[in-house]
């Protein structure tokens, strides 16, 4: 039995306006991505991991040769980019029964929290980061919402590896994961990631450095 990180390293991050992929930016002293593979890295319950990258940055090889990372070519969409990682653990890691996936623009996540969702796979399909709504919720179709009715997604998102593998079609138009799972499936919804925070726009840097000197202060 093995469990496989996956890192989403390939977005060209259009809105953040940078030079370079939000990705690849300096928060604290360390790019963005470090944060990702630090906690893949320590956690306990993870056997290996896999970042997957743009074209260009696979060709270069540098945050292999930086890191000491294992590259998965992306593709053009983060389907594509999510089914060449998918394919990958399954040429490379035949045993491989758990993954668990984050988005490199989210900085903030823990081994303790890698740890922690995969424990839950024990006993459910698979895990997501979800948030309640607080604000009014509104429906383009029904005007009227209830936000009871809805919840938020973040990465990461931890999955029974054969089961998503199964059923994971990268050419579908709904683009979580987890949503391409029969209904049927057992959830677990993870409302206790309370400081994550993705990455879309340069003022996010700032305030992801404040949560990260809030959390090392704590």
């Amino acid at each position: 039995m093995k469990t496989i990180g996956i890192i989403l390293a390939g977005g060209i991050g259009s809105r953040f306006g940078a030079d370079k992929p939000k990705q690849y930016c300096t928060i604290l002293g360390h790019e963005m991505i470090w944060y990702s593979i630090e906690a893949f890295r320590q956690a306990k319950t993870i056997d290996d991991f896999i970042v997957v990258v743009d074209e260009k940055e696979m060709q270069s090889g540098r945050l292999s040769r930086e890191y000491g990372v294992t590259l998965v070519q992306g593709g053009n969409t983060r389907n594509r980019s999510f089914k060449n990682a998918l394919d990958y653990i399954y040429e490379h890691y035949p045993n491989c029964e758990y993954i668990i996936e984050n988005n490199a623009a989210c900085p903030m996540i823990t081994p303790e929290l890698i740890d922690r969702f995969i424990t839950l796979l024990e006993e459910y399909d698979f895990v997501n980061t979800a948030y309640k709504i607080t604000d009014a919720l509104g429906s383009y179709t029904n005007r009227i919402a209830n936000r009871e009715d809805f919840y938020l997604i973040q990465a990461p998102d931890a999955y029974r590896f054969p089961l998503l593998y199964r059923y994971f079609d990268e050419n579908s138009e709904l683009c979580h994961p987890a949503h391409q799972l029969p209904l049927s499936t057992r959830e677990y919804r993870y409302f206790d990631y309370t400081d994550n925070y993705k990455v879309t726009y340069p003022d996010d840097i700032k305030i992801v450095e404040m949560l990260m000197e809030r959390r090392n202060k704590q």
